[in-house]
């Protein structure tokens, strides 16, 4: 009987105590949530008012300088303006078929698309033009630039940037030089016009 009254006060000696919690760890646990929630829900708020800001541009300047910068590094050797009217410019970007020829693969055109309040830059897209090669085209100097865009743009074979947004009004003009071209953009009641223009104007040989 001594050692069955030892054994059992050995075991509940050994065996662990168990507890719940108390309410001031409760309380504790509810604000970290509370404070983690409330972080979450700033957070979100604050990245939805950033991407409905970028919609609504303030200083159209910048935003036309941003977009020859983009166009600048997506076409570094651009040659020269081969057209434009109010809403499209067509441009050589570069030589990549060495010739001095302007070959459609060659081509961008700036775009304006007011319902979205978007400067696009359409190109030809390089998978299309690689599984039909019959899409390359040689062009002559007095070739409708304009049109054969308009027709690649038909077909289906354009792949297209956005180079600006968030803009109210854009348009293309003349510019003083033949191998350039005015851009004039306007938001929140503001205009501003720049200049593109290739670093070294290059004419295509015919």
């Amino acid at each position: 009987m001594k050692c069955a009254a030892r054994l059992r006060r050995s075991t509940a000696l050994i065996a662990p105590r168990t507890r719940g919690f108390t309410l001031i760890e409760v309380t504790l646990a509810t604000a970290l949530l509370g404070v983690v929630g409330a972080g979450i829900v700033t957070f979100l708020g604050a990245f939805a008012t950033g991407a409905s800001a970028r919609t609504r541009v303030s200083d159209p300047a910048l935003e036309a300088t941003l977009a020859l910068r983009r166009l600048d590094a997506i076409a570094p050797d651009l040659r020269t303006v081969l057209a434009a009217d109010k809403t499209s410019a067509v441009l050589w970007l570069n030589d990549r078929v060495p010739s001095r020829t302007v070959h459609l693969s060659e081509l961008g055109c700036l775009r304006v698309d007011l319902e979205r309040g978007e400067l696009v830059l359409e190109t030809i897209d390089e998978s299309a033009l690689a599984s039909d090669r019959s899409l390359e085209t040689e062009f002559e100097a007095g070739d409708d630039f304009l049109a054969a865009m308009e027709s690649a743009r038909t077909a289906g074979v354009l792949r297209t940037r956005v180079l600006a947004e968030g803009l109210e009004s854009m348009r293309f003009s003349a510019a003083a030089t033949r191998s350039a071209v005015v851009l004039e953009v306007g938001a929140a009641g503001a205009t501003s016009g720049v200049v593109l223009s290739p670093a070294k104007p290059e004419e295509p040989l015919r």
